[in-house]
């Protein structure tokens, strides 16, 4: 099987969590199964940002190389456990450019939230900087364009890493967001949804599933009431109905939902969204949210 496993930038903050994905994606080696990790930088970017005069793709590329780095040595510290009896193998990070839509709406509407959580008169301040800021559901953060992807430039050589055993980490933070003018490629001013990113690459390399981690127990209708329900099972047109309601936050568990849906329509093959604190269950497809066509 090859599984394209994306772990959230916020919920990869805490080590310990971090560490038991790590273990659950050794395991996936040990068995004979391949593996990619993405992995979000909302929070990552947002702190760099506040202190480096850089532009966000070169932020991003920081953060692709430093968090990605964070991620391989824990794995690599999963493979040589007696448990896992494996030979000692250190992932690869990729740094990853992708080529985004660059029309005017991607970059006139600000989405993607970056950095830490803000009270109000905090937000206020930022914004009287020039900063984009938006109301969610924990607080307000700093948000910034987040145009889609449409072409991972090192698809083909994450896919021969694969065939050569090696567990890759690529498309950190969503990659580098880059745009094609006049035959070269640019920066583009942007950070990418890494749960787009990846649905993108698990269509594009031909993966089995695309696992979706974060830091809740998958897909909720009315999440922010006493009422709230966890879907465990979906098929996607009974996602895009709930999304067109309005169920789901845009920034939040929305593009992850609209990402399952682009894989699972597009190679017919299942999607899960879980807590990347119980990594095995939503692998393993249970007690998460699965998504099927």
């Amino acid at each position: 099987m090859r599984y394209v496993i994306a772990l959230g930038g916020n919920a990869i903050a805490e080590s310990g969590k971090v560490r038991g994905v790590a273990k659950a994606i050794a395991r996936l080696y040990a068995r004979g199964d391949e593996v990619v990790v993405t992995h979000g930088n909302g929070p990552q970017v947002g702190e760099l940002s506040d202190i480096e005069s850089l532009r966000l793709p070169v932020l991003t590329a920081q953060t692709e190389a430093w968090i990605g780095t964070e991620i391989g040595n824990s794995i690599a510290a999963a493979l040589q456990s007696p448990a896992g009896s494996l030979r000692y193998s250190i992932p690869t990070v990729v740094l990853t450019y992708v080529i985004v839509r660059s029309g005017r709406k991607a970059f006139s509407n600000p989405t993607k939230p970056i950095g830490r959580f803000m009270e109000r008169e905090e937000a206020e301040a930022m914004r009287s900087k020039g900063f984009a800021v938006r109301k969610l559901i924990h607080g307000y953060r700093r948000v910034v364009p987040s145009p889609n992807p449409k072409e991972i430039i090192q698809a083909g050589l994450i896919e021969r890493l694969l065939r050569d055993r090696r567990i890759v980490i690529a498309c950190g933070g969503g990659g580098i967001p880059m745009r094609r003018v006049s035959g070269r490629l640019e920066y583009a001013d942007a950070v990418i949804d890494k749960d787009r990113t990846s649905a993108l690459l698990a269509s594009e390399i031909n993966a089995d599933r695309l696992i979706i981690l974060t830091d809740v127990d998958g897909v909720y209708l009315d999440f922010s009431s006493k009422s709230r329900r966890l879907l465990r099972k979906a098929s996607t047109s009974e996602l895009r109905k709930y999304a067109k309601a309005g169920y789901f936050e845009e920034g939040s568990m929305k593009p992850k939902v609209e990402s399952c849906i682009y894989f699972v329509d597009s190679t017919k093959r299942d999607a899960a969204i879980g807590n990347i604190s119980r990594p095995e269950d939503a692998i393993s497809m249970r007690n998460a949210t699965v998504i099927t066509p």
